[in-house]
């Protein structure tokens, strides 16, 4: 997992150089997930604290990027949007500083645009994509501190199942679900539900939509590209996820995605 972290007008970044590796490269903070931490949100905070000593702003789920390791195996980079608070770099205490075969960890500010990233070698790559097109996006999160979830499925996706799906995947109570149209949600005494799913949205295509915000992200911990591969994986159903501004995800019944040009396919 990684974190999209900004301090000010700036974005935090690791300046690497690697025994071996001719060109230093950027990357942002982050890394795997241990046995023990409970989830990527606690695998995010251990990460941060042992590489900057940092203090942030609750993360927000943003996207994941698929990127391909030096060894040929494929790893999954869940991304955060966070707001520092405080780091205490003289201080880390991360397993690779000591190890002289991981190269140099300089930590940097590189102002958050489009432009300065895209004059960086930021690895992986397919990270350094998805910001440069979504810095509005990133910004927005990181600043209001709150996800944000609008998932579009494939209509005629059964609610039932959904709501099944996300008890499954993530342990949500049934009841937190409310199921309904716009109407019925504004006609209801007492909704106090995690998730929202309207399975008649008007959309001839993908008219069944699913809305939450910061209480599925603290009960779930992953962004919306996440959710719904999951989901549709386990309902079997396509669903449609907006990345950036000019593309979505279309999503099968398998998990697999690709990108569409608009936000219809």
């Amino acid at each position: 997992m990684r974190a999209v972290l900004l301090d000010g007008d700036d974005l935090i970044l690791f300046e690497r150089t690697r025994p071996g590796v001719p060109r230093r490269y950027w990357a942002t903070p982050g890394g795997g997930v241990d046995k023990h931490d409970a989830n990527l949100l606690a695998a995010l905070y251990r990460e941060l604290d042992e590489e900057l000593r940092a203090v942030v702003t609750a993360p927000v789920p943003l996207t994941f990027v698929d990127a391909q390791r030096e060894d040929g195996l494929w790893q999954r980079q869940h991304l955060f949007a966070c707001r520092l608070v405080s780091m205490d770099v003289a201080n880390r205490y991360g397993e690779e500083f000591a190890d002289p075969a991981k190269g140099t960890y300089d930590v940097v500010r590189v102002p958050f645009t489009a432009e300065a990233i895209g004059d960086l070698n930021m690895q992986p790559e397919g990270v350094a994509a998805y910001l440069r097109a979504a810095i509005d996006q990133v910004w927005q999160a990181a600043q209001d501190g709150r996800a944000s979830y609008s998932v579009s499925f494939a209509s005629g996706t059964s609610a039932q199942a959904l709501r099944q799906a996300l008890h499954e995947a993530y342990g949500l109570d049934p009841a937190d679900v409310f199921t309904g149209t716009a109407e019925d949600l504004m006609g209801a005494a007492d909704v106090r539900a995690t998730v929202w799913i309207n399975p008649d949205a008007g959309d001839p295509a993908y008219g069944c939509e699913l809305s939450a915000g910061d209480s599925l992200a603290r009960a779930t911990g992953v962004s919306e590209l996440e959710l719904a591969t999951r989901l549709c994986r386990l309902t079997a159903t396509t669903a449609l996820v907006a990345d950036t501004p000019q593309h979505s995800w279309l999503i099968s019944p398998d998990g697999d995605y690709h990108h569409s040009h608009s936000l219809r396919p």
